[in-house]
């Protein structure tokens, strides 16, 4: 079977990480992507890590950057030098050509950048009739920022968009993720609308223009920043930092084993797992002052006030933990399904018997850097029982197709001119040009008509189904009124009014009130429930297995995150649904894959981003784990990725206008470990090459310095607020002599000039150099806000962005200008101001619906859709499958 992008022609004009991670997304299944380099290269062929040797030199030094071979794998380069502000005739030329040639560019330009050298979408549009255009930037096209001119970076992106003011511990500065991964998530994320925009056109024949800025995209992300911009507008309250890790009674955290660190995940309703693991190792049965066990102090109701019980805790846990290995621990753990997972470096994870078992790692042969290993693609088809992950092309030499492409071009433009002047020869005198106009069809959203059942839990499938609803599909939610989904719908069904508050900002409800139906109030579930319907069904009785199945006949996609067991206990498993319905697709989306040794492993996304080696990237370099605070990157990776597949495979089966599609379905497995390790790709490359052991560098960066997060003066504006910060980003050397004349501008006569300091004038010497350039940094930033901060780098020309609380993101110009924030709710929580979509576009409308209500289409799925009579409904409501509450076993409201 042909890969499923093969024919799709992609011009990538964009540097860096976001454009060509969108660029390899494409390639990687199968498209023809051309790749065009300035001629001396994308910069990332200059970016690290390195590994102890440091920067390679000599010829060859362009061809060894671990992030470069893992961005461009499957790809072509060509050279043409666009980033000028007049760039010649013979590139213009060449680029034109090729993008007559292209079904999708993708560039990562300054807004005006393109038209300013006759390269604009407009006339992208005369070239290729069809053309999609996807933009990334880091405010989009327009906008008071885009319009200064302001630019972006990674640390940038999540200070000013993403949640890092509510990232680290409340002791220290807000520190950023891992590596580069919000500049990943931002193409990750952009490979949706293009290839949305792509399908729009290939039935409509139209071109599109998709705006994606990473200011907005971070903004709307799930992890964590929409649910607390939901959390700000109910309650008013900004998110902080969280203190250090805390004792509980219900750990959470990262705790010292024999060789290392493992992070324990214990949701409220886990602990009777967590006790019976400690029971079986003979601990905790007896530890209470009173002789009490573990297990009797949590079977008390009221257990969450009990004093006593996190030393209780504690007392069992510390000697447990500490007669295992990171390894060991997480497997006696998982048998009782208790989120136990260990804390792994990069290099770990090469050697993990479960990565090994599912082929991840692959060795790519490369003609300068030698043998490479490399990830394969984030997800697998299921064609018959195995899916083989396919072994990736080297990532292209500088320019090592230019020759050929050039030829190429030209002859193609000798042979379009012969076939222009014929046609001009032969036109009538009535002939309006040389083409014939083609009515098409109006555009409409690619899933418009297509039926998704939606069986998710928690962020990553809930997301994924939410994508595909604001792209047209009807999305209908299966809730199980007997089993309240715990981190979906809410910490807890019904919170005592006394405990709303200490919920957390992951758990709010509008003016703390949880209202009669909790469920529907809560603002994680919101910030991704938009647009869907709900029916309520237990699938564990015959009547609601017997009702499931029956609603197969009515879907195109089935969506599910479980764990892999669920679907085979309620008799949907792949085999059962394909036979039933060939046509339907199913999306699967487990931790770990639905093979190898751990994949009935169970836990949240931090879990499994510990395990994959992201969160041992991240972190403050001169701390312990202990300050590692949960960040849930996983999720937003997962569900955009999922979401770009599903688009992928209905293509396949549908075919572009309904016609030369396969006709059938196929099982998507999409392992969500596997795909978020994507994101730090260079890192097991410089691993499996070195053996480095990567560690934290807090915000540092391994190839910008100086980079870091600064403390600035008090905004008179808001004088109780004494947290304020702006990052700073110099991506090369013209940004630092940029910021050191700005700091030189200003400085005492006592402090050594920094823009004729030779030492710092390479990359090498500011590494060597920075907590002495963080110093002269920080005493400048701490005169000024963060306001002045921010914009005085900018209209400096260096990369800055506020460190910015969700009240702040409210009324931020750049947010105000493009009207980012909109309102939705329902009828059960009210109307609120919402964070906006990730992406803009000229194409259709997106649907932009009211937040689900559980149970609101039960009548609409139950009779309508299955036509089910007076008899069939009231059999289903006897036995308590249709309702607007959850409910106890007997069938009262929870």
């Amino acid at each position: 079977m042909s890969q499923l992008l093969a024919g799709i022609r992609v011009l990538e004009l964009a540097t860096g990480i976001s454009g060509p991670y969108l660029g390899k997304l494409f390639a990687d299944h199968g498209a023809d992507v051309i790749k065009v380099e300035p001629p001396g290269g994308d910069p990332a062929r200059r970016h690290g890590p390195w590994g102890p040797s440091g920067t390679p030199s000599g010829a060859g030094s362009l061809e060894r950057s671990p992030l470069f071979l893992h961005l461009n794998t499957n790809k072509q380069s060509v050279i043409a030098d666009l980033d000028v502000p007049s760039p010649s005739t013979d590139d213009v030329d060449f680029v034109r050509a090729l993008v007559a040639e292209s079904d999708i560019v993708i560039e990562s330009f300054a807004p005006g950048h393109l038209d300013a050298i006759g390269l604009g979408y407009d006339t992208m549009c005369l070239l290729s009739p069809g053309i999609v255009l996807t933009s990334i930037t880091p405010f989009g096209q327009s906008g008071p920022y885009a319009e200064a001119g302001y630019r972006g970076s990674d640390i940038v992106t999540y200070a000013m968009g993403g949640p890092m003011w509510g990232t680290g511990i409340d002791e220290r500065e807000p520190v950023k993720l891992s590596g580069d991964v919000t500049s990943y998530q931002v193409g990750n994320l952009a490979a949706v609308p293009t290839l949305a925009a792509f399908q729009i056109s290939q039935r409509s024949g139209r071109p599109a223009h998709v705006d994606v800025s990473a200011f907005e995209a971070q903004a709307g992300t799930i992890d964590r920043r929409s649910s607390y911009l939901i959390y700000q507008a109910y309650t008013g309250t900004d998110v902080a930092r969280e203190p250090r890790q805390p004792q509980r009674a219900s750990p959470v955290g990262f705790y010292p084993v024999t060789d290392g660190w493992a992070l324990v995940f214990t949701l409220p309703t886990w602990a009777p797992r967590m006790v019976q693991t400690l029971a079986a190792a003979g601990l905790g049965l007896g530890d209470g002052e009173d002789g009490s066990s573990l297990a009797e102090r949590f079977a008390s109701p009221r257990w969450v006030f009990d004093p006593d019980l996190p030393d209780m805790v504690e007392t069992a846990l510390y000697p447990w933990l500490f007669s295992h290995s990171k390894a060991s621990v997480a497997a006696a753990a998982q048998v009782h399904k208790w989120a136990v997972t260990p804390l792994n470096a990069p290099v770990d994870v090469l050697d993990d018997e479960h990565f090994v078992s599912r082929g991840v790692f692959v060795e790519v042969t490369h003609p300068v850097a030698g043998t490479v290993t490399q990830l394969t693609a984030p997800f697998r088809l299921h064609a018959g029982a195995d899916a083989q992950p396919d072994v990736p092309a080297p990532a292209p030499l500088l320019g090592e197709h230019d020759a050929a492409t050039r030829a190429r071009a030209a002859e193609r433009s000798r042979s379009d001119a012969s076939a222009s002047d014929a046609a001009a020869s032969n036109a009538s005198a009535s002939s309006v040009g040389t083409h014939a106009r083609i009515d098409h069809e109006p555009p409409r959203l690619p899933l418009d008509g297509i039926r998704v059942l939606d069986l998710t839990v928690v962020w990553a499938g809930p997301g994924c189904t939410m994508y595909l609803s604001d792209l047209g599909a009807e999305v209908i939610r299966v809730d199980n009124p007997f089993v309240f989904p715990t981190a979906t719908r809410g910490l807890m069904a019904r919170p005592p009014a006394e405990v709303v508050r200490e919920l957390g900002p992951l758990s709010g409800y509008p003016d703390n009130d949880p209202g009669p139906r909790p469920w529907n109030r809560q603002n994680m579930f919101s910030s991704h429930g938009r647009g869907k319907l709900s029916c309520t069904l237990d699938p564990r009785t015959e009547l609601g297995r017997e009702t499931l199945r029956r609603l197969l006949d009515h879907v195109d996609v089935i969506v599910e995150n479980n764990s892999i067991g669920v679907l085979a206990k309620l008799g949907i498993d792949w085999e059962t649904v394909h036979a039933a319905n060939p046509r339907v697709i199913m999306l699967r989306m487990p931790p770990m894959g639905l093979d190898g040794p751990s994949a009935d492993w169970l836990g949240f996304g931090a879990n499994f981003e510990a395990m994959c080696g992201l969160t041992g990237l991240r972190g403050y370099a001169d701390d312990d784990p202990t300050s590692l605070t949960s960040v849930f990157h996983m999720d937003p990776a997962s569900a955009a990725t999922a979401a770009f597949a599903v688009l992928a495979v209905l293509a396949r089966r549908d075919g572009a206008d309904g016609e030369g599609g396969t006709g059938v379905g196929e099982l998507i497995e999409f392992s969500q470990s596997e795909n978020v390790m994507q994101h730090i790709g260079e890192y097991f490359i410089d691993a499996a090459a070195n053996g480095t052991r990567h560690h934290p560098l807090g915000n540092r960066s391994v190839a910008r310095a100086p980079q870091g997060c600064y403390r600035c003066a008090v905004d008179p504006a808001r004088p109780d607020q004494d947290d304020e910060w702006v990052v700073i980003a110099c991506e090369n050397d013209d940004d630092w002599r940029a910021l050191a004349i700005l700091l030189d501008r200003t400085a005492g006569e006592r402090a050594p000039p920094l823009a004729s300091d030779e030492r710092l004038s390479r990359h090498e010497g500011r590494m060597a150099h920075h907590d002495e350039i963080d110093a002269r940094v920080s005493a400048w930033t701490q005169q000024r806000t963060s306001a002045e901060a921010f914009h005085q780098c900018q209209v400096a020309g260096v990369p800055a962005g506020q460190v910015l609380r969700e009240s702040q993101l409210r009324t931020d110009p750049q947010m105000a200008d493009r009207c980012w924030f909109r309102e939705n709710g329902s009828t059960e929580q009210g109307w609120h101001s919402f964070p906006g979509r990730q992406w803009r576009w000229d194409g259709p409308e997106m649907p932009w619906r009211p937040i689900g209500i559980l149970g609101d289409a039960n009548e609409y799925v139950f009779r309508g859709l299955l036509g089910m009579d007076d008899d069939q409904w009231q059999a289903l409501c006897d036995e308590g499958h249709i309702s607007r509450d959850y409910l106890h076993p007997d069938g009262t409201p929870l």
